[in-house]
């Protein structure tokens, strides 16, 4: 069976950024399209590795094939994966 977010584009990458003063370690993550713009895709608790990961913006199928040590990492590989097919439905340019 294939993978259903196998159809993302290249273009879409999810970035993290920090909410509050650090205090609650929250993150909240959005999909972007350099030509549609930004969506809210989720908040999740963040170590360093999550946020260095993201921070900067990482493509989706990039971030689904991440493979780490650390369990956080693979936590947040997983969600990621697992939230895809509603990402799809819900949005109309992830596969634009």
């Amino acid at each position: 069976m294939k993978k259903k977010y196998a159809k993302v584009s290249d273009k879409v990458i999810i970035v993290g950024s920090q909410r509050g003063d650090g205090y609650g370690q929250i993150v909240d993550y959005y999909l972007e399209h350099p030509k549609w713009g930004r969506e809210y895709a989720f908040t999740r608790r963040y170590t360093k590795g999550t946020y260095n990961l993201v921070k900067g913006g990482i493509p989706v199928k990039q971030l689904l094939q991440v493979r780490s040590k650390d369990r956080m990492v693979m936590k947040l590989v997983a969600y990621t994966g697992l939230m895809m097919t509603y990402f799809i439905e819900e949005i109309n340019w992830m596969a634009g």
